[in-house]
């Protein structure tokens, strides 16, 4: 008896935990895909007798795993970024699943909370309240669980209206709608068609608006202008970076030089972080020779310093410079990273500096013009911005004039993070940035993955993963606003007044019930 007891009160945690592990291996990366349409079945099956106070810790041990596995490469990222020891950096990967795995936690209370009360089908229920918190709540870094499908191309496409988050309500009403068979098997309950009807309906729909919308796209790519484009990874890390910047220029410009001999492109791109430049004039110009002598515009990344010697200022900007080393435009990055880039209250307690020595300290860019490269407007972005959504479509409304980028660029360098799967998952949230918006998204890392993304979301050319190469590809310069770009996270925004509504009039009830048993 007592062991029953024991085994009946542990399922539910095996469970969240098992729901944990199916959602980082369903996630990209792992690219099990099919996994992720299922890991919140077991969560559900938890929670479903359980108070809304238990269902919060079932759903907290499960984001916690999953946050965990999917992200363990942030243990790297502390060693390299901050300088930890490997406990400490530990630590900080347990800390930062717990932070993120809030979503499953609230999610799972919120979802047992309504449909306890209420009776409410989870079908609808869940996926409202977990596309809500995937909206509104802050991460460092933006997994969203719909970027799991990024590999099938006619359930994406959806993004140029709903942006990622629609993609994430698709797979958590697949969960949902999954759970609620399995429920009414374990309960023998009778089954009802009209769930399956809708679940069938808006499957169909879906796939069927993807086909429409990649016809129509690789149309209007097909007849659009074209710029060609050479992207050169050394497959030198920030190891090298740092210990032999000589070395780390010299490859790129000689890996640039085999690459003209052999192609004929309009624009070079390299990496985040090529070289440091001290600029007085951002429309000054950088001696052709620092680049190679190349004879091409090259878009790189720099370490730019602006100011005197007594009071600099450090940015980590992007740099377009024409053939005769002209600079054309700048753009200096936004969205930094906390403890690597610079440390939060860093500037009101300048002492926390000194606890991590290899943190940096950049100021915050402000410029959100477009990069004009001859007569074609051009948006540039730096690292991981290229991971939130918001940034992007503040970087493609054009600036003061409204002047609609005709094509994307990302810069950045994934060797921080080694070896791991965590090249794979930018590159798979950065490709949504493509479909919402409708526009190539080319990418330039040192170590991969390199790649040029379609308007349509595929990876038309691509690098291997800490592999010397080049690639060359055509970019189409594309035209015209997405609903996502005039509309945003509209989707996000409907959930969450739908949850308060949802949640309010359960409290509400719940209030009254408690008022008349007092009377």
């Amino acid at each position: 008896m007592a062991n029953r007891i024991t085994i009946s009160t542990g399922l539910p945690w095996i469970a969240a935990v098992a729901g944990g592990v199916l959602a980082f291996l369903g996630y990209a990366g792992f690219d099990q895909f099919y996994l992720e349409w299922i890991c919140l079945v077991p969560i559900l099956w938890a929670i479903r007798n359980k108070s809304p106070r238990q269902a919060f810790f079932i759903g907290w041990v499960a984001g916690i795993v999953g946050h965990a596995g999917g992200f363990y490469w942030i243990i790297y990222m502390f060693q390299e970024f901050a300088g930890m020891p490997p406990a400490p950096a530990f630590l900080g990967l347990i800390l930062l699943a717990a932070a993120n795995g809030i979503i499953f936690a609230v999610w799972a209370w919120g979802t047992r909370f309504v449909t306890r009360a209420t009776g409410w089908s989870v079908i609808w229920v869940s996926p409202v309240l977990w596309t809500a918190l995937e909206k509104f709540w802050p991460e460092v870094f933006p997994n969203y669980i719909g970027a799991s499908l990024y590999k099938l191309t006619l359930l994406t496409q959806i993004a140029d209206v709903t942006g990622v988050l629609g993609l994430t309500f698709l797979v958590v009403y697949i969960n949902s709608f999954l759970y609620s068979l399995l429920e009414r098997r374990l309960e023998n309950r009778p089954f009802t068609w009209r769930p399956a009807a809708v679940f069938a309906a808006v499957i169909t729909l879906v796939l069927i608006y993807g086909a429409i919308r990649v016809h129509q796209v690789d149309q209007s790519a097909a007849a659009a202008d074209k710029l060609t484009v050479g992207l050169v990874q050394t497959n030198l890390g920030r190891g090298e970076k740092h210990s032999d910047r000589e070395r780390f220029l010299r490859e790129h410009q000689e890996m640039s030089r085999r690459l003209l001999l052999e192609n004929k492109v309009d624009l070079l791109i390299w990496p985040e972080n090529i070289l440091s430049a001290h600029l007085t004039d951002r429309d000054g110009l950088i001696p052709p020779e620092v680049l190679g002598n190349l004879g091409v515009p090259v878009l790189f990344g720099a370490i730019v310093r602006i100011g005197s010697s007594d009071d600099p200022r450090f940015y980590n900007s992007a740099l377009l410079v024409g053939a005769t080393g002209q600079i054309l435009g700048t753009y200096d990055k936004m969205v930094l990273v906390p403890f690597g880039e610079y440390i939060p209250l860093g500037d009101t307690f300048p002492i926390v500096y000194s606890w991590s020595p290899y943190s940096s300290r950049f100021e915050f860019g402000n410029n959100i013009e477009p990069v004009m490269f001859g007569k074609h407007p051009i948006s540039v972005n730096i690292c991981y911005e290229d991971i939130f959504p918001s940034q992007i479509r503040l970087l493609m409304k054009g600036g003061r004039e409204g002047c609609l980028p005709e094509a994307m660029f990302n810069l950045t360098d994934d060797s921080w993070y080694g070896n791991t799967v965590e090249p794979t998952e930018h590159l798979a949230l950065a490709s949504f940035r493509a479909i919402e918006h409708r526009r190539p998204l080319v990418r330039s890392t040192p170590t991969g993955i390199s790649a040029i993304v379609d308007p349509v979301g595929r990876f038309n050319r691509r690098t291997g993963q800490w592999t010397k190469e080049t690639l060359t590809g055509s970019v189409s310069l594309m035209q015209g606003r997405t609903v996502y770009a005039l509309l945003g996270d509209w989707i996000g925004w409907v959930c969450a007044v739908m949850a308060l509504l949802m949640i309010g009039r359960v409290a509400y009830r719940q209030l009254m019930t408690r008022r008349n048993i007092l009377q």
